[in-house]
């Protein structure tokens, strides 16, 4: 039974990768053996997008495509293309979050810490699971539940936002059922999102 714990409503769940600590030490100590000269500049970040006065890092993006590893394909060449058309969906992402993120906050938009204990709590009811079951989840999928409860905060703020600036444009005959009400609301969502597109300055690396 697939299980929504990343999102409230509209991603299902991803796994972290893990990491070899006896690698990277390995590598440090091959680094110290060399000459001092003969070292290459290794740069700590990059940029990978610019949105108004905010920068999107390669670092920032690394840390998203972590949570994806599990789906990418064991075939070394198809997971290198892989890696790259995945990390472009999500530099994407990262623009439209921001974007969301400004117009929400000049419109005062918030949500509470109650407000994100209920989404959680909605979270692990609609998963039939209690809060310590949905926790070592949460654990498994890669997130600390500080970084957890921050993603599930973005997105009330990104649901009510499209709420906001939605006003009347979804019509509740017209979407009777889940299914048609969430596609008129991601089809909303494009479209708000791309009037936020045309009006910032948005530069990709």
């Amino acid at each position: 039974m697939a299980r929504s714990f990343a999102t409230l409503a509209f991603f299902g769940g991803v796994a972290a990768a893990s990491l070899s600590t006896s690698a990277f030490t390995t590598r440090a100590h091959a680094e110290e053996a060399r000459p001092r000269a003969a070292r290459a500049p290794v740069p700590l970040d990059g940029v990978a997008a610019i949105v108004e006065n905010v920068t999107i890092f390669r670092s920032d993006v690394a840390a998203r495509l972590r949570l994806f590893e599990q789906r990418l394909s064991n075939d070394p060449i198809k997971r290198r293309a892989e890696m790259v058309g995945f990390s472009k969906e999500i530099v994407s992402h990262l623009i439209d979050e921001e974007l969301i993120k400004r117009d929400a906050a000049r419109l005062q938009i918030d949500a509470t810490d109650a407000d994100v204990s209920d989404g959680i709590a909605a979270v692990a009811q609609n998963n039939k699971m209690d809060r310590k079951a949905l926790e070592l989840e949460i654990v498994k999928l890669g997130y600390t539940m500080g970084q957890y409860r921050d993603e599930i905060r973005r997105q009330i703020v990104e649901q009510r936002w499209i709420m906001m600036r939605a006003g009347g444009k979804i019509d509740r005959k017209k979407t009777p059922d889940a299914a048609s009400f969430q596609a008129a609301f991601e089809k909303i969502r494009e479209g708000l999102v791309a009037e936020l597109r045309m009006r910032a300055f948005i530069e990709i690396r």
